[in-house]
């Protein structure tokens, strides 16, 4: 649709700051610098900031307000909404390869323009600068004006720089970060899944460990669950913790997230250990032997006294000489390092003075580059560079536990967790200054397992400070932390697109929501791990926005499913519903161990704690009614004995069987990853963290890992333990079961065939999209249809249909049968027998991409046969028989309902026979509608138990109200109404209908010549056997000269033309549903449909469009006259028809269908009829 862009002088259209009151002037203002006044919380319910809490939040962000000052909230809200004017570039651009990017662009106006990429290898490109729009404003008394950067589609990922230079000599800059078009690094575990262990590391020791778990023993760790087939190790946290006497127990309160901790060093596996004297040597062994043996008596970590006897010896092994090679090793580990590393170990060294507290370190003079630190780090040479080699040797050996579980078989091998942030008033606070804000805290907002909020004493990212330096320190950190890991886990992954920031002082409900450029943080995050070829999993549970894991998938960042949140109406979701992008668990480490879990204990812990604001009794018994809900759904899938649903007070036997079971209905998930927590392979019941309390309350991040009774489990226990082995085997086994398969089947137009040309229409949408969402929720797809062009040799031509989001592709295959060429519809009923023959030998020949489908004892389990259009039916029950798979039917349409519906029309014999057939024979039939139910209860006596109502989706990536317009009639039309028709030219859908409505206004307008203020432009092509001749058409009522014409353009060209169009017009005499009505209004443009069919659902009158009821020229004339006597009513129903076509995806068509699938009986379909 056309829109003038408004005029932004003085308000950017919004109403004067000056009329509101200061309320609203204090929600605008905190909208303008990205915090929200307003959030959705957990239950859905709208949750509104206190002004206070906005006020402090806006201080922390530079700017100070009153919240009852009217006239300086007007002057703020003022400048906020002027600065972007001032800048010519915001100071970072992230764009992504295989996409244009328009940049915004603020200049002085009727200045020329010119701008340039500089791209990280050393290239100049001069890239367009769109002409100015009617976007200007006043600044300073100058008026400036917004232009357009025009970023090319193929650009390469990478770390580039965006130049404008204007008329007047002046240049400006920008950091363009290009991320790739996806991050293909799980590619792999979606075609084929994976498994992996999730452990705290530190919790687990071995007979040569110093009281805590070290990289040997994670390496150790690493080779034992490979045996069992794992492709990952899952580590806590190994960020950076104090260098004195009192490191933090909790792996989550780091004082840096870019450097490494001490803690994870195993001195003896350092090279230069063995260069000590045995003596020296033996001492050190049998004092961090003494700190094991502590460990093993009190049954808690004790970091303190891992740390008094690890640094010494640290201390000690650095000063024995290195070889020339080991120094070279270390210099270039420097030299990659960078001046963080110096000033990470300048800081430990400071940290680490006087009485341990050290100087005050936001004193200037001890700032990096300060005069008294640059003093200390002169003075200090040898301590600083003791902390320079410790991050080398931890590093060196973080990375041999990655070649040694590589070299074990697995796929990732080590998946590193990030935390949210580090502790105030560390490393990173020191280090990185005003890029952090020291007068706020990260936490999370009241929620159902946290009640009272959760304030996690990290220093937020200042947004705006990040963008002015580039987000360096954002890479910077990921840089380090990506080194040497085959994935990544980030915690609270939804902070790149907001934090919950808590003033200093306050508690964690008073806290607001303050947004990032989320574009930029997921570039910077995308092209960096791309580079490191690093699985990126988000920890995106809690509070968020729904579309944000949309996104987070579109960049190729796995989600994180938790089996105990995957519930619908209190009930377990099916495994199957599941996402594809994502990495399933049964619980988190914020959680009890699944056995403590079954039992409740975590109930009983938050009452003894006074967690609670909710009714005790009533949480035990949800918990209960929780658990067993869960273990029944294992039991109905046969993965629990009926017995073993309600015990409730299990024996170890039982308790293990249920958790077995748990985990094995978690692997029937379609999940690319999936997690096991290694306490619940030996039936641990501690919780290893309790959020919301501190040590003297619960020992967090304490507990080494132990059996059900508490008893520590070493590494040597785990690796002959009996009950993990059954666990991790019961995994591997369940997730290397065959992929399911789907079978679609189209006779008579391609699903790759370009719609409005021949009988390629909706339908082709419908097939090709349905198929792609269901490859997305882990169903190999394979769709069938006849070769209208010469095959290879053996019958058959294969092509691969990009599933996108890096699920595998959907196999489409062309089959001979009848001529190699296009055949009309009356002759393609003769050609069912071959084609069906053609499909079961290609289904059982090793021709299939993954193995025959048909016949054999390795064949996969064919999840569903899906026959689209009465041509098809045969062939789809024929497969269905031979597969012993459940029979699924669309119809698109019936000869019944067409006829019903055009009583002119005329269908043949034989269809209707075959239609009659065919819902006899179908398990299930899909329609798209209630109205398609009722027909065919109503037409062909179907019963109601076996349709299932599915609504098509619409392609809501590239159908957008962002992006070109493209008008494909004639440019100069005077401001007319615009009418777009878009699909096959026959007389079912109608255009000749629009043709003679036109006749009709130009009549009432005046006749010949008069311009009714309205054209008309047609996308297709003639279909069918009716040889519609809409251009004589147009000749004889006189509107040639308003009507225009042009070929099926793809689904890009398409969304231009709808974007372009006033109204998108379906005059068909009747649809199941009607994509293009779908499409055209995710474009926001408002549809004018006829009232028939389908189309009452995909267009809600008033709402998103209009309809007509009767389809006469006439009615049309009516239904245009009355747009045009009231565009800007017409124009308001564009947002509701983005909001209606957003409701439509094909994920939920998928989850849908599945479903339903589920439900239908395994049994082979009716004989032929």
């Amino acid at each position: 649709m056309r829109r003038q862009a408004p005029s932004v002088e003085p308000h950017d259209g919004m109403e004067d700051p000056m009329a509101l009151e200061a309320p609203a002037l204090l929600h605008r203002l905190a909208r303008a610098h990205g915090v929200q006044p307003e959030y959705v919380g957990q239950d859905g319910s709208a949750q509104t900031v206190p002004d206070e809490a906005l006020v402090k939040v806006l201080a922390a962000l530079g700017v100070s307000v009153r919240p009852d000052g009217v006239a300086a909230l007007a002057e703020a809200v003022e400048e906020a909404e002027t600065a972007p004017w001032r800048d010519v570039l915001p100071p970072t651009v992230a764009a992504r390869s295989g996409h244009r990017l328009s940049v915004p662009c603020h200049v002085a106006a009727g200045e020329p323009v010119v701008a340039r990429v500089h791209t990280e290898d050393g290239r100049t490109l001069e890239v367009s600068v769109s002409e100015p729009v009617s976007e200007v404003r006043l600044v300073d008394g100058v008026e400036r004006e917004r232009v357009h950067v025009q970023i090319p589609a193929d650009l390469a990922p990478g770390w580039h720089r965006l130049e404008v230079t204007s008329g007047s000599g002046s240049t400006a800059s920008a950091v363009l970060v290009c991320a790739p078009t996806r991050l293909g690094t799980a590619r792999p575990f979606l075609e084929r899944r994976g498994w992996g262990a999730a452990a705290q590391g530190y919790s687990v020791t071995s007979a040569d460990s110093w009281g805590i778990g070290d990289a040997a023993d994670m390496a150790s760790l690493a080779e034992i669950v490979a045996r069992h087939g794992a492709d990952f190790l899952l580590l806590h946290p190994l960020h950076a913790v104090e260098p004195g006497p009192h490191p933090a127990d909790s792996p989550y309160s780091p004082v840096s997230r870019r450097f490494l901790s001490a803690l994870v060093v195993h001195v003896p596996s350092i090279p230069e250990f063995a260069d000590l004297p045995a003596t020296e040597q033996a001492e050190l062994r049998s004092a961090g032997s003494r700190v094991q043996a502590e460990l093993e008596r009190t049954g808690r970590i004790d970091r303190a006294a891992v740390a008094a006897v690890l640094w010494p010896a640290l201390r000690r092994v650095h000063e024995v000489p290195r070889s020339p090679e080991r120094e070279a090793a270390y210099a270039r580990f420097r030299a990659e390092a960078g001046p963080g590393l110096d000033d990470f170990a300048l800081w430990s060294v400071l940290r680490l003075d006087g009485d341990g507290t050290g100087p005050d370190l936001a004193d200037p003079a001890w700032a990096p580059g300060g005069v008294e630190a640059e003093r200390v780090r002169v003075e200090r040479a040898t301590d600083v560079d003791l902390h320079r080699w410790v991050q080398w040797i931890a590093a060196e050996q973080l990375a041999g536990v990655q070649e040694r579980a590589r070299a074990a078989g697995m796929r990732m091998g080590v998946m590193v967790d990030l935390a949210v942030g580090a502790t105030r008033e560390t490393a990173d606070a020191w280090m990185l200054g005003d890029v952090l804000v020291p007068t706020m805290s990260v936490g999370a907002p009241p929620e159902l397992f946290n009640q009272l909020g959760q304030d996690w004493s990290q220093h937020p990212w200042h947004p705006r400070r990040l963008a002015e330096t580039g987000y360096a320190a954002f890479r910077d950190m990921l840089r380090t932390v990506l080194r040497g890991a085959g994935g990544i886990r980030m915690d609270h992954v939804l902070g790149l697109f907001r934090l919950w920031w808590i003033p200093e002082g306050a508690g964690a409900t008073q806290g607001a929501y303050v947004e990032y450029d989320h574009e930029a943080m997921l570039a910077v995050l995308t092209l960096e791990a791309e580079r490191a070829g690093v699985v990126v999993v988000g920890e995106d549970l809690g509070t968020f926005e729904p579309w944000v894991q949309r996104r987070l998938a579109e960049a190729g960042v796995l989600g994180t499913s938790i089996l105990w949140f995957e519930q619908e109406d209190g009930e377990p979701t099916p495994p199957e519903r599941y996402r594809r992008l994502a990495m399933a668990a049964v619980n988190t480490h914020d959680l009890p161990p699944t056995a403590g879990y079954l039992e409740g204990v975590q109930v009983d812990l938050r009452e003894r704690l006074g967690l609670y604001t909710v009714d005790v009794a009533e949480e035990r018994r949800r918990s209960a009614e929780e658990v067993r809900a869960f273990l029944a759904a294992a039991a109905r899938r046969g993965l629990l004995a009926e017995a073993d649903v309600d015990v409730p007070d299990a024996s170890p036997e039982v308790r293990e069987r249920q958790i077995v079971a748990l985990h094995r209905l978690l692997a029937q998930a379609p999940s690319a990853l999936h997690s096991v927590a290694l306490v619940d392979a030996v039936g641990e019941r501690r919780i290893q963290n309790q959020p919301g309390t501190l040590q003297d309350q619960y020992p967090n991040w304490t507990v080494p890992l132990g059996d059900g009774d508490g008893r520590m489990v070493s590494v040597e226990d785990l690796a002959d333990s009996a009950s993990a082995a059954r666990l991790f085997d019961a995994v591997d086994a369940e997730l290397r079961a065959s992929v399911p398969v789907g079978i679609g089947v189209s006779l008579h137009t391609s699903p790759l065939a370009q719609p409005g040309r021949g009988d390629a229409g909706g339908m082709n949408v419908y097939v090709r999209q349905a198929a792609v969402a269901l490859a997305r929720r882990g169903v190999r797809m394979i769709l069938l249809t006849r070769a209208e062009e010469p095959v290879g040799p053996d019958g058959a031509r294969v092509r691969m249909l990009d599933a996108g989001g890096q699920a595998p592709p959907v196999t489409v295959v062309d089959l001979a049968a009848g001529p190699s060429a296009p055949v009309a519809k009356a002759e393609l009923a003769g050609l069912g027998a071959e084609f069906t023959r053609a499909a079961l030998d290609w289904l059982a020949s090793d021709a299939v991409p993954g193995g025959p489908v048909l016949g054999g004892a390795d064949a996969p389990p064919v999840t569903f046969v899906h026959g689209h259009y009465w041509l098809s039916g045969s062939t789809a029950a024929a497969l269905a028989r031979a597969a012993h798979a459940p029979y699924l039917q669309t119809m698109h349409t019936t000869a019944a309902a067409k006829m019903l519906e055009d009583p002119e029309l005329r269908e043949p014999a034989a269809r209707i026979e075959a239609e009659r057939g065919i819902v006899a024979r179908a398990d299930l039939l899909v329609v798209n509608s209630a109205a398609e139910a009722a027909d065919l209860r109503e037409l062909l006596d179907v019963p109601r138990a076996r349709t299932r109502v599915l609504p098509p989706g619409a392609d809501l990536e590239t159908f957008t109200p962002e992006g070109a317009a493209q008008w494909p009639g004639a440019p100069d039309d005077d401001g007319a109404l615009r009418v777009l028709f878009a699909g096959r030219v026959q007389r079912h859908k109608g255009p000749h209908l629009l043709v003679a409505a036109l006749g009709v206004l130009r009549e009432r307008a005046g006749g010949a010549g008069a311009d009714p203020g309205v054209r008309l432009h047609v996308n297709g092509a003639v279909s069918g056997d009716d040889e519609l001749d809409l251009a004589g058409l147009a000749a004889r009522e006189g509107v040639a000269d308003l009507v225009t014409f042009s070929a099926p353009v793809p689904a890009p060209a398409l969304a231009a033309q709808f974007r372009a169009a006033d109204v998108v017009a379906m005059p068909s005499a009747s649809e199941t549903y009607g994509l293009v009505a779908l499409e055209a209004q995710a474009c926001g443009t408002p549809v004018l449909a006829h009232r028939v069919g389908g189309l009452v659902y995909a267009v809600l009158d008033g709402v998103s469009g209009r309809h007509v009821t009767a389809g006469t020229p006439e009615a049309w004339a009516d239904a245009l006259a009355e747009i045009l006597a009231d565009r800007a009513a017409w124009a308001a129903l564009g947002p509701g028809a983005v909001r209606h076509a957003a409701g439509h995806s094909w994920e939920a068509y998928a989850d849908g269908l599945l479903e339903a699938v589920a439900a239908v009986p395994r049994r082979s379909p009716m004989p032929d009829a």
